[in-house]
């Protein structure tokens, strides 16, 4: 009888403890999972450049010097709002990691935490998400020939810019399409909106969109147009891309990528055309080999080289750089 209480008593107790655990553990994981999820990184890098103005007896010109490559610290949330529905948010800051916060920068501001890259407060779900906030905008689907470090070929020509604006992504409307739709809400600028489709598969990527334009002051805005693809065979992967702007300019750019264990290499060509009379094409050769250190650390070595920068006949321009960046 004796041995039968005590026994219980301590299944008992076991069970008690037990259960306070479980419930510690379980308080802890619903804590965690409240909290907001903080990432960054660190960038830095070295470029030596030697440029040219092109103009008569002009002499090349040569600089070199360690800069911050955007650096940024930031933050971001999601929670469930109701079921299938979910908030969420994001802001992020960049600093300068070439300073620290005693030194003052050229333009006054300090090392530290100077400026919001992006910040945005949405909801998403079966409809697709709709955002506020700074952020880039859906035109910058098209630009998939920007893969580099620290500079490549070029394009992106549109009014748009990274700017408060409200957006909407679809949900997959047919098997790999969506569309996207950004409207700025600042006014003083040309930039006046842009829409945006994108069809990926496996190995296929196609990205139209058309950004629209308007007068501001004395500034005349333009509309572009612009259409990019990228095709995955195996380790390689081939990019092209092509944009126009009304009465302005238009790029075209050619870009190949292949992997090869830790190791990516590139190599691009792009190609910016004026239509003012008397201007030259802008050519630009893009090499780049990156090493992935680890999951968290990789390293480049990139070389670019501009002809005719502009549009100025023998404005030219070399430009090496050497970076590293870690991030969490």
């Amino acid at each position: 009888m004796k041995k039968t209480l005590i026994a219980s008593a301590i299944a008992a107790a076991t069970l008690s403890t037990s259960t306070f655990a479980m419930d510690q553990a379980t308080d802890l994981s619903e804590m965690l999972e409240s909290m907001p999820t903080i990432y960054g990184n660190i960038q830095v890098v070295f470029t030596s450049e030697e440029t040219n103005t092109g103009a008569p007896g002009a002499k090349d010109v040569s600089t070199n010097g360690v800069d911050d490559n955007g650096s940024t610290l930031g933050f971001s949330h999601k929670h469930a709002i109701s079921e299938g529905v979910e908030g969420f948010m994001k802001v992020e800051f960049e600093f300068d990691a070439d300073e620290d916060a005693g030194n003052k920068k050229a333009d006054g501001g300090s090392g530290g935490l100077d400026q919001t890259d992006e910040f945005y407060v949405g909801v998403r779900g079966e409809f697709g998400s709709i955002q506020y906030g700074k952020d880039e905008g859906v035109y910058d689907w098209t630009g998939m020939t920007d893969t580099a470090e620290n500079a490549g070929i070029g394009g992106e020509i549109s009014d748009e810019v990274q700017m408060e604006n409200v957006q909407y992504i679809s949900p997959e409307i047919a098997d790999g399409l969506m569309v996207g739709l950004t409207i700025p809400v600042e006014s003083d600028t040309t930039f006046a909106g842009s829409i945006a489709a994108k069809y990926a598969t496996d190995d296929l990527e196609i990205n139209f969109a058309y950004s629209m334009a308007r007068d501001e002051g004395t500034a005349i805005g333009e509309d572009t147009i612009g259409l990019a693809g990228s095709y995955t065979i195996d380790d390689l992967t081939l990019i092209g891309q092509y944009e126009t702007k009304s009465d302005t300019k238009d790029f075209i750019g050619l870009q190949g990528m292949y992997a090869m264990g830790q190791n990516v290499f590139a190599l691009g060509y792009g190609m910016t055309s004026f239509d003012a009379s008397g201007l030259e094409d802008q050519s630009t050769i893009y090499l780049q080999a990156l090493h992935n250190v680890s999951d968290h650390m990789y390293v480049y070595l990139e070389y670019v080289s501009d002809t005719d920068m502009g549009g100025n006949d023998g404005a030219d321009k070399d430009l090496l750089s050497l970076g590293t960046a870690y991030s969490f």
